[in-house]
């Protein structure tokens, strides 16, 4: 082997990307054929906004992956919320499209797209219970006494 080849294993990955990649052309080939503005034409509004929403989660997939590569931490970057951002839209087309087909969501409600705690309506819940504990144990002391 060469200094300059590469090992097996990897020329066994760029095999397999090689091939997926082909695939992928193979299956795109009919999209990629078809100026955008006539594909569009085809679609409905929903779809249009599947198509848009799919590809700019594409992009910024591939860029994230980019970042990666150079040692980019990604826990407080932009592209984190952008892409939590389109994953949101993401959620509401397939809601409005499961409305649209009569179907209603799991739950039977919409679901939020951001749930809070009330850290005060929790403390009062906590401090209930604690009282009623702490009575019920008063009362218990008391008639145990009682006998």
């Amino acid at each position: 082997m060469c200094d300059d080849a590469l090992p097996e294993e990897m020329v066994a990955t760029f095999h397999e990307f090689h091939n997926s990649l082909s695939s992928m052309e193979t299956m795109l080939a009919p999209y990629l054929d078809l100026p955008l503005d006539e594909m569009y034409e085809a679609l409905s509004p929903i779809e249009q906004a599947k198509s848009e929403l799919v590809t700019a989660y594409t992009v910024n997939s591939l860029y994230w992956g980019f970042l990666t590569t150079q040692g980019v931490t990604l826990d407080q970057h932009p592209l984190k919320k952008e892409m939590d951002r389109i994953q949101k839209y993401m959620r509401k087309v397939k809601l409005l499209e499961s409305e649209m087909e009569g179907v209603r969501p799991p739950t039977g409600h919409n679901p939020p797209t951001h749930q809070t705690i009330d850290k005060y309506a929790a403390a009062r819940f906590i401090k209930r219970g604690i009282q009623k504990e702490e009575s019920l144990k008063v009362k218990q002391e008391r008639e145990a006494q009682k006998r």
